[in-house]
């Protein structure tokens, strides 16, 4: 099976974990703080596994694009994963929190494709991707 990743940084918080955790999962805020995010919200209740999540992609020179992915995984203070699944192959997005030595939180954050897609991916949308997590995370990161 094809795999490629799109994404896979990390970034230091100043704040603990919880703190973190709390800020990335209040998705209907989003667009408070995040100028690639026009609008989130989730579309059947509260972060669970099965859950929706839809966000209104804003990049810079692109026209705003909705995108619908189901949640995976749902740790609180832990992990987040989305993403879609499709007959050629699937996408994922992860978030994991982790502590650092000075009590702060660190989060990595990956994105990548499995299957046929994963090529087809990566030729047509791997940079903007790539782009909107790397600014979607520094800002991220800024707000503490």
């Amino acid at each position: 099976m094809f795999k490629r990743y799109l994404s896979d940084e990390v970034v230091d918080t100043l704040a603990p974990r919880k703190q973190a955790f709390k800020l990335l999962s209040e998705a209907s805020n989003w667009q408070n703080w995040s100028s690639v995010v026009r609008h989130a919200r989730m579309l059947n209740g509260d972060w669970r596994p099965g859950a929706f999540l839809l966000f209104v992609v804003d990049m810079p020179g692109l026209p705003p694009a909705p995108v619908v992915v189901r949640v995976y995984e749902y740790k609180e203070n832990e992990r987040i994963t989305w993403g879609l699944n499709t007959p050629v192959g699937r996408i994922f997005h992860r978030f994991t929190f982790m502590d650092d030595d000075d009590g702060n939180c660190r989060v990595h954050q990956e994105e990548w494709t499995e299957g046929v897609m994963t090529p087809l991916v990566g030729w047509t949308v791997g940079k903007v991707i790539s782009r909107f997590n790397t600014r979607f995370g520094a800002e991220y990161a800024a707000m503490f």
